[in-house]
């Protein structure tokens, strides 16, 4: 293809656009902010999915309780249309002893214990049908505050 040929592709993609790869649903970008009892939320891991054809897009929030999220790639955004919320912090639970079995002593070949995990908010926010938490993704840029109480 010719120089000219690609400034001209190149330029048809940019005042047409390219359009959505096939099989993915348009994005849009989506800034979350999360606080918990009035202070910003770190390390907490959000999840917007859509209400039909689940579709979940994800962010991790940074010291200020902000992140950013991805669906289909780093920070596209949520898939446009109704989402909803489910917003998990957790731990290692160190209060709970697991023994190591070794495989040999196992009843599975490769046994090993998952490791048990305990929630920092209330769990009713880890659920999309419990958390009471949705939000409207729209063209363009969206911003959401989520202000998690116990």
């Amino acid at each position: 293809m010719s120089r000219s040929n690609w400034f001209v592709t190149g330029c048809l993609c940019v005042f047409l656009g390219c359009g959505t790869p096939e099989g993915q649903r348009p994005t849009a970008p989506v800034e979350v902010s999360v606080t918990y009892q009035g202070s910003p939320l770190e390390g907490a891991t959000v999840t917007f999915v859509t209400t039909d054809d689940p579709i979940a897009a994800s962010g991790i929030t940074d010291s200020k309780g902000v992140t950013q999220l991805s669906t289909y790639g780093t920070k596209d955004g949520a898939v446009v249309g109704n989402n909803l919320v489910m917003i998990t912090k957790t731990e290692v639970d160190k209060s709970v002893k697991t023994k190591v079995v070794p495989a040999d002593q196992a009843d599975t070949v490769g046994y090993s214990p998952l490791t048990p995990l305990k929630s920092l908010i209330p769990g009713k926010y880890s659920a999309p049908g419990t958390s009471g938490l949705q939000a409207e993704v729209k063209k363009g840029s969206n911003k959401f505050l989520f202000e998690l109480k116990n």
